[in-house]
């Protein structure tokens, strides 16, 4: 079932550090890397697609959300341009990111791409694209690759990139519908301050709860042994952009999760919106310069 009630977390070995395993080559191997200068960086061939990212920031801190939550997904890159819609493996949460192609400097696609990735694998590359760097994505459908180049500000121009291939691999996903939910909460407010009192709350407690009424919104974590913190603001606070409660509302979701999608968003993203009922899922949309993101997340029922 969609977005379940989540069960508590258990705790366990933190992960341990990523094992770099990028390596230079003249093939593109699984998480290969293939460095040059002069001619652009792809070959393209019969059956090659490319799509081309104005800013590196907005590719690097979208896909380090994403992969913050999930394992594998599927990407579908139409005429229209790349979307995905998945659930993280725990069921917990849902995600839906939408980039018109419109928004990008380049973008030749002409028709449907599933194209299947590991995030475990693009983890790895992200860290290596710079804010003012330009990103390629590239889809090999004759050799069933998935490259994703790093140019310089400059982008072709250059000359200069660094180019990875990773494999595109099969990934089953049950279809998922969008959740259909009347919200009697919209606020959308400043992401700095919501990212700064979700991380406070993080320090006391593993979940957090949200309470709305129609003249404040409050934040409220409570931990062992007495700890706790609880933040209120007035409707009329200069942190919202956006202020619409009917009436009273509460509900208690996980922090972990939370944090992991929103820290990197803050990035490229200046305002949250958030909506909310009774024991029902989290809905936060995040709008950035080439896109937008929705993200799910379910209550946790006492």
């Amino acid at each position: 079932m969609i977005l379940d009630e989540e069960p508590e977390r258990e705790e366990g070995e933190e992960e341990g550090e990523v094992e770099e395993v990028v390596e230079k080559g003249e093939e593109l191997g699984e998480g290969e890397e293939v460095s040059g200068a002069g001619g652009g960086g792809v070959v393209e061939t019969e059956g090659y697609y490319r799509i081309m990212f104005p800013k590196g920031k907005e590719f690097r801190y979208v896909f380090t959300a994403l992969a913050n939550l999930l394992q594998e997904a599927n990407l579908i890159i139409d005429s229209e341009g790349i979307k995905m819609k998945s659930i993280d493996p725990s069921k917990v949460s849902l995600v839906i990111l939408n980039i018109p192609g419109s928004s990008l400097e380049e973008y030749s696609v002409s028709k449907e791409l599933k194209i299947g990735i590991s995030f475990d694998t693009v983890k790895k590359i992200l860290k290596r694209v710079g804010a003012r760097s330009k990103v390629e994505l590239g889809v090999d459908m004759g050799r069933n690759r998935f490259l994703i180049t790093i140019y310089t500000k400059k982008g072709r121009e250059s000359g200069f990139y660094r180019r990875f291939g990773i494999p595109i691999i099969n990934v089953a996903e049950e279809e998922v519908p969008e959740p259909k939910l009347e919200y009697p909460v919209r606020i959308r407010m400043d992401m700095d301050v919501f990212v700064d009192v979700i991380s406070a709350a993080d320090e006391i407690s593993d979940s957090v709860k949200f309470v709305a009424k129609e003249d404040s919104f409050s934040i409220i974590a409570e931990g062992e042994g007495g700890k706790a913190l609880e933040t209120t603001y007035a409707s009329s606070d200069e942190v919202f952009y956006e202020f619409s409660v009917q009436g009273s509302h509460d509900a208690t979701y996980a922090v972990e999760l939370l944090l992991d999608f929103i820290k990197p968003m803050k990035q490229i993203s200046d305002t949250v919106t958030i909506e909310f009922d009774n024991n029902k899922p989290l809905k936060l949309t995040i709008d950035f310069a080439i896109g937008s993101v929705q993200f799910y997340l379910a209550p946790r029922v006492a």
